[in-house]
């Protein structure tokens, strides 16, 4: 398997503050950055090898393609440690060159084409990593299906990735526990997806009050965050209190609609 190349930090700096001028690039269906300065200025070849052949499905209508789209480039980039998944050089590089044809399916720039300054900003997100924290890793267009895999994978089940299948459901479902504190506690989003899964029909059935419920339970949840340690919860203690919410939630249902 080749080597992974990432962009060195000075090329990624300079071309995230040449995203003004260089926006009416991204809207190109051929790659442009390799045209831009030297190889040896630009790239920067890591020890790193992929462990599998990496090549991602193009969305498809509805079908965003992104949980198979996880899976591979977790598979992938399976060695990486979480420190060397937050670097900027390795998702820049591959939202600009590597997935450039995926990303310009999965994250086009032309829904902003009558608003620069909107434009801008959805560049900055989602092809270059534009903060060190968490959320921003989880915009990227590549970082976050490392991420949302990494975060969800269970080796002990048979299926790795099955609370990665019900945390990429929705993206409503992905923003709601990933950018909340749950998502750092990796106890806390396994529990979280376990009750999701277990209570599918009144929680994942994607109808309005679903996702208004999902909404409330990891509100509930980050709130006793506040108050409580999250790491420090069991499972069964987690899916114990999201229990509760649950059926004080479809109480309070209950009356609003017998009122």
């Amino acid at each position: 398997m080749p080597s992974v190349i990432i962009f060195r930090n000075s090329f990624v700096h300079a071309l995230r503050g040449g995203i003004p001028a260089n926006a009416p690039r991204y809207g190109r269906d051929e790659p442009w950055v390799m045209r831009l300065g030297s190889r040896g200025s630009r790239d920067l070849e890591t020890k790193f090898e992929l462990k599998a052949s990496l090549d991602l499905d193009e969305p498809e209508d509805r079908n965003l393609k992104d949980l198979e789209n996880a899976i591979r480039v977790h598979k992938a980039l399976r060695h990486l440690t979480p420190l060397q998944a937050r670097d900027p050089r390795l998702w820049t590089r591959f939202t600009h060159v590597v997935f450039w044809s995926y990303m310009r399916k999965r994250w086009p720039v032309e829904r902003f084409a009558d608003d620069p300054e909107k434009a801008a900003r959805f560049i900055e997100s989602r092809y270059f990593v534009a903060q060190s924290q968490s959320r921003a890793l989880l915009r990227n267009g590549i970082a976050r299906l490392w991420w949302t895999a990494h975060l969800s994978h269970d080796s002990t089940r048979s299926n790795p990735y099955e609370l990665t299948a019900v945390l990429l459901s929705t993206l409503d479902i992905t923003q709601q526990i990933l950018e909340r504190n749950m998502g750092r506690a990796p106890i806390v989003l396994a529990g979280f997806l376990e009750f999701l899964m277990l209570n599918r029909k009144v929680l994942l059935a994607g109808k309005d009050e679903n996702r208004d419920r999902i909404r409330r339970l990891a509100k509930f949840l980050n709130v006793y965050g506040g108050v409580s340690i999250l790491d420090c919860l069991s499972q069964a203690e987690i899916s114990k209190l999201l229990n509760a919410e649950l059926k004080r939630i479809l109480s309070a249902e209950q009356e609003a609609t017998t009122a």
